[in-house]
């Protein structure tokens, strides 16, 4: 069977070092015709790693998508803001779309994105890796299998370092709203996602909490400058002086963001001019660094999802109880681990070991980044590009209700009913 063919759009860290990176590694699956990416060397880099010729290599999207269809697929790991035009057109001209998530950086944004492709019956699928790591479909499955009882309440918290944070959300692409999307939307649909997914139950009301706490002006050490390499007076204290991030051995991520070329001058060059050298405390960044949202499920169960950025340790934590049983689940890069907890006796009394769930991946699956969902997104991307059966959206879409909703309820302070 020959590979899928697909064309990019947006050669950045997700487009070239993770779909771009995949296809390499599964030719037999997917091979990329053609690549749209606004920054010379990156396009040329990518182009030349795919063996992509001039004629498929484009400067602006629009110009590749208004060719003839070159190929069965479209991936869309451009800005946030890009999405929704970008998406709606790799639809309405008949390629298969992966896009990354969000859908779009407005609810109406989305409900746009979401006609288009059932307008093209074709499969329009969303960035949302952790559906496909073996962790977390492990979690699903106790869930769904009734091995807990009925949810009676979930706590759930992405828990994102400190210095991510400050690369992504204070210096990085997603730092300003205007320029991007909410917080919640761009770091936590994930798990706005994974929480209906996972309970099967729809959420009905909620409200939220959240601020720039951190990250603010006021913050700032006495004398900072308002660029680290501008003579920082506390530099060998502050964790977030960029050359401790960024001028190290490792050319890996973060540090492939800030330059397409990994040399030390480069990335040096890249600190005296680029956003990626500020001062967190004297950027231009908005969007909050932490928030709670509290909500109640159709079936009347309640929970909590916190996310912030001030963790010491990356990845997320969960805890659900149910009426016979507990689940605890830690997934971070270090450690993935899944306990239940029967709610007995000899757990009443402490002399119980809580049951430790097998977390296995299926045949095939290859690992990989996201605990393994990034190749296991692509694996079923293909397949139902094969296919050609659109894949159902209404769970998917959801999550972007709640997040929409959520920064409603946190600008208003009411509760909202969905």
């Amino acid at each position: 069977m020959p590979p899928v063919t697909a064309v990019l759009l947006g050669a950045g860290n997700r487009g070239a070092d993770v779909y771009g990176a995949w296809a390499l590694a599964h030719p037999e699956s997917l091979r990329i015709v053609a690549v749209a990416e606004p920054d010379d060397a990156k396009r040329a880099t990518f182009a030349a790693s795919h063996g992509i010729p001039s004629e498929g290599q484009f400067a602006r999207w629009h110009d590749l998508l208004a060719r003839p269809k070159l190929a069965d697929a479209a991936i869309v790991a451009l800005p946030d803001r890009e999405h929704e035009a970008s998406g709606q057109a790799t639809l309405r001209a008949g390629y298969h779309t992966m896009l990354e998530k969000p859908i779009a950086s407005t609810l109406d944004g989305t409900r746009r994105v979401v006609d288009a492709a059932r307008n093209a019956d074709v499969v329009l699928m969303l960035g949302y890796v952790l559906r496909y790591t073996p962790f977390f479909r492990a979690v699903r499955d106790v869930v769904r299998s009734g091995r807990l009882g009925d949810v009676v309440n979930l706590e759930w918290r992405e828990n994102v370092h400190a210095l991510h944070f400050a690369h992504s959300y204070v210096r990085g692409n997603w730092r300003r709203e205007v320029d991007s999307s909410p917080m919640l939307l761009a770091k936590a649909s994930h798990d706005l996602d994974l929480l209906t997914w996972i309970t099967g139950r729809r959420i009905e009301r909620l409200s939220s909490f959240a601020s720039l706490l951190h990250f603010r002006e006021e913050h700032a050490p006495p004398g900072a400058p308002q660029r680290c390499l501008d003579g920082c007076p506390v530099a060998d204290a502050c964790p977030f002086y960029a050359p401790k991030t960024y001028l190290t051995q490792s050319v890996g991520w973060p540090t492939s963001v800030i330059s397409p070329d990994p040399s030390f001058e480069a990335r040096e060059q890249a600190l005296q001019t680029g956003p990626y050298g500020r001062c967190v405390y004297r950027s231009d960044n908005d969007v909050v660094d932490h928030q709670v949202v509290a909500f109640q499920f159709d079936s009347g169960a309640s929970g909590t999802l916190t996310v912030h950025g001030h963790s010491a340790v990356e990845g997320r934590t969960l805890r659900i109880d149910g009426m016979k049983a507990t689940l605890r689940g830690t997934f971070t890069g270090a450690s993935q681990e899944i306990t239940i907890q029967d709610h007995d006796e000899a757990s009443f009394r402490g002399g119980a070991q809580p049951e430790v769930v097998p977390i296995t991946a299926p045949t095939g699956m290859s690992g990989g980044g996201h605990g393994g969902g990034d190749d296991g997104l692509m694996h079923t991307f293909v397949g139902a590009v094969r296919s050609g059966s659109p894949l159902p959206l209404d769970l998917e879409v959801e999550s972007h209700v709640l997040a929409f909703a959520a920064e409603d309820a946190r600008r208003s302070g009411r509760v909202v009913t969905l």
